[in-house]
């Protein structure tokens, strides 16, 4: 169905001629032309609609129910997730751990007992190694002297 324009001129005189007065005829025309311009659609308004293709392809993007279904099944659960939030660590429990860890002083003179314990044991270890040296050197002149 085609619409055309609305003449309003048209309408005012036709609805004085069947009775209405001036004042009644444009009354009702005024309404009719604004009832009429309210619903017609502009150009602009044309040029925003939506092809079929658009929404054809936009429906193609979306999700579907299966795809929807399989998402759902792979979140967790709340019994799952409240499993997950007890296995946290309370504020106290982290204040706690936090307290036991060594500070950087406590760290380095650690560091300096170890390396003393360490010297000292190299220390006895040369002293052994020195002993066994001079207990090899005695055999070997005691042997060049049996021998020799």
């Amino acid at each position: 169905m085609a619409w055309s324009a609305f003449d309003t001129h048209k309408a005012v005189k036709e609805l004085c001629g069947a009775g209405f007065d001036d004042a009644q005829a444009e009354a009702v025309v005024e309404q009719i032309n604004s009832a009429y311009s309210q619903n017609v659609a502009t150009k602009s308004d044309v040029e925003r609609l939506t092809t079929k293709e658009e929404l054809r392809d936009a429906v193609a993007k979306l999700a579907t129910k299966e795809e929807l279904r399989d998402a759902v099944a792979k979140l967790a659960t709340k019994e799952e997730l409240r499993d997950a939030v007890a296995k946290l660590a309370t504020k106290e429990e982290l204040r706690e751990a936090v307290a036991k860890l060594a500070t950087k002083e406590e760290l380095e003179k650690l560091e300096l007992r170890v390396s003393v314990q360490l010297e000292k044991q190299a220390a006895v270890y040369l002293r052994y190694l020195v002993a066994v040296a001079a207990g090899i050197v005695a055999l070997s002149k005691a042997l060049d002297l049996l021998v020799g």
